[in-house]
């Protein structure tokens, strides 16, 4: 049954004992104690507990802000209970008897806490009040200009090879058989044949193979898919592990030719779309940084008020969605939170695909990107002049095409080679025999983004996008590029309670009582 916290301050409580002056200079831990009665109510949490049955819960609101401290430290579930029994902060934040070291709940109590929002789709609870919070500080202006961006998120799930891969799939099948027949995972091992995948931690590290050997290693990886068949047999027979046989026959289908040539079983070439990369957390997916270089996890998304750095919007998906993908959920998000009209959304060269154009024209927003440039010396299209209708067009040296053909994306434009050839400026224009372009219907409207996202005005406007920037950088501090949990839901949870902690940290400094107290 629902668990109710005492509306009135305790007067034993550390914030009593400490007084206002004192309360208000813990900065977080102060706001908390003298806001965060104000942030949650009950009743928010009502859905998620039995309305006239059972033993009182410990309060939700408790709990709640209990969470928020968690993600503002960054901290495990244990050390939760420590700062609630040991650290002055915590108790003025949670209204606790600054003497006594008992703890107000169990961490069983905190984990399961978490498992009810889980289930009860209420993990963006804090988050929504956080933007309410903005909001009622005067932090959101009537009109918004919303700046858009993501960033990679690791993963927590291991990410192995192939082999060691296929060994995590067959153990855990058995792990899942094991549990059915309510017998150690060991012993079902060991009965069913599959004895050398639960007693060491890499059946890769374990197993005499000569990896120069194409012959050894098909051999061994052949002895893989037969164990993997040994625990699909297992799982049928104990009625188990439907959803670990089926991700135990995708890694084989995606890493493994099984009928290769007369040499056995190999390694597929490639790496195929989609490629599950790690059997703990299976919705993790390998994704490309800025850089170039690769990561294994998944990818935020967020949506910023560009004039206090509000972040209105969140979103988690595989890291190969596209940026652009994301522009009208992001809208929407930041309309249904906040209650205000989007004008305009800000954005990388990430943001200019036509998918991203599409989705903001949908939204009813402009959206303003910096547009991709050809390499450093070389003339991109913009380079070139070309009629309204696409018909004509001329190179930069203005020599006009000498022929066109209408293709599916649009019209193609080609030169002589002879032209080309003879250029002076060819090695800034083609590496190719002759030069083309292509003239999509959207030619001129990406012309025109070009021109004013390098123009003065165009410059200024582009320079608010930085706050997503930053609101990304104080997500990060706050450990939000990093998951704590398994699978893509916890992480996104992750990530709205972070998120709310960065927006309660700024409304909480714009409130003048908050900020008059800590004067």
């Amino acid at each position: 049954m629902l668990g109710r916290r005492d509306p009135q301050k305790s007067f034993f409580g550390a914030g009593a004992e400490l007084g206002p002056e004192a309360t208000a200079k813990l900065g977080f831990y102060g706001a908390l104690a003298s806001q965060g009665d104000r942030l949650f109510r009950e009743e928010d949490f009502a859905d998620a507990y039995c309305a006239n049955n059972g033993r009182p819960s410990t309060p939700p609101c408790l709990l709640a802000i209990a969470r928020l401290l968690q993600h503002y430290e960054g901290i495990s579930d244990a050390e939760v209970i420590d700062r609630c029994r040991y650290d002055l902060r915590w108790k003025v934040a949670l209204d606790l008897d600054a003497l006594s070291i008992q703890a107000p709940f169990a961490k069983s109590t905190f984990q399961a806490f978490r498992a009810r929002l889980t289930l009860h789709a209420k993990e963006g609870l804090a988050f929504e009040k956080s933007v309410q919070s903005a909001k009622a500080a005067g932090l959101l202006p009537s009109r918004l200009q919303v700046a858009v961006d993501s960033s990679p998120v690791r993963g927590r799930g291991a990410v192995k090879d192939t082999f060691n891969l296929l060994s995590d799939a067959i153990v855990a099948v058995v792990r899942a058989a094991a549990t059915r027949l309510e017998q150690p995972v060991a012993d079902v091992a060991r009965q069913a044949g599959l004895g050398r995948h639960v007693d060491s931690p890499s059946i890769k590290g374990t197993e005499m193979v000569d990896w120069e050997d194409t012959v050894a290693v098909s051999g061994f990886l052949g002895s893989l898919l037969l164990d993997a068949q040994r625990a699909v047999k297992l799982a049928g027979e104990v009625g188990a592990a439907t959803d670990e046989v089926t991700l135990l026959r995708k890694v084989i289908a995606q890493d493994i030719e099984t009928e290769a040539a007369a040499g056995g079983p190999r390694i597929r070439d490639g790496v195929t779309p989609d490629r599950v990369v790690s059997v703990h957390d299976p919705e993790m997916r390998h994704g490309h940084k800025s850089n170039g270089k690769v990561y294994s996890g998944h990818k935020m998304h967020v949506a910023v008020e560009t004039t206090r750095g509000v972040i209105t919007a969140v979103d988690m998906t595989a890291p190969s969605a596209g940026d652009g993908t994301q522009v009208h959920p992001l809208i929407e998000q930041t309309r249904q939170l906040t209650g205000t009209e989007v004008d305009r959304a800000l954005g990388d060269t990430a943001y200019s695909t036509r998918t991203a154009i599409a989705q903001a024209k949908r939204a009813g927003v402009e959206l303003v990107t910096k547009m991709a440039s050809p390499p450093k010396g070389q003339h991109g299209p913009g380079a070139f002049q070309v009629s309204d209708d696409g018909q004509t067009a001329s190179c930069p040296a203005g020599l006009p095409s000498v022929k066109h053909a209408r293709r599916a994306e649009g019209i193609v434009h080609f030169w002589a080679s002879g032209q080309c050839v003879a250029c002076p400026l060819k090695s800034a224009c083609t590496k190719a025999a002759r030069r083309t372009l292509s003239v999509p219907p959207d030619f001129h409207e990406r012309r025109r983004r070009e021109r004013y996202a390098h123009s003065p005005e165009g410059r200024v406007v582009m320079r608010q996008r930085v706050t997503a920037e930053h609101a990304i950088g104080r997500l990060k501090n706050l450990g939000a590029n990093a998951s704590r949990y398994f699978g893509r839901a916890k992480t996104k949870a992750q990530l709205l309670w972070a998120a709310a902690v960065v927006n309660l940290s700024l409304a909480w400094s714009a409130t003048p009582a908050v900020t008059a107290a800590q004067a």
